[in-house]
């Protein structure tokens, strides 16, 4: 990545104006929980799931928790 990709405006904020989930790991050593939980409310979630004991990357660790949320949301656009 470069430094100008850092500065690139952007055409707006899809997390505002489309539907939001949010899933996370309570095990997570680079995002304390607390915070996860407010970027969750702060997006207005449509749903939010929390994952015991799951790591920050808990699409490989967790991948059956995170394919659930995908697929819940593709069937309700």
């Amino acid at each position: 990545m470069t430094v100008a990709a850092l500065y690139e405006a952007s055409n707006g904020t899809a997390w505002k104006q489309l539907p939001s989930y949010f899933v996370y790991g309570t095990a997570d050593k680079n995002i304390p929980v607390e915070a996860l939980r407010f970027m969750a409310k702060r997006a207005s979630a449509k749903d939010v799931v929390e994952v015991k004991g799951a790591s920050h990357v808990l699409m490989v660790s967790r991948p059956d928790a995170v394919a659930k949320v995908i697929e819940e949301a593709a069937g309700n656009k």
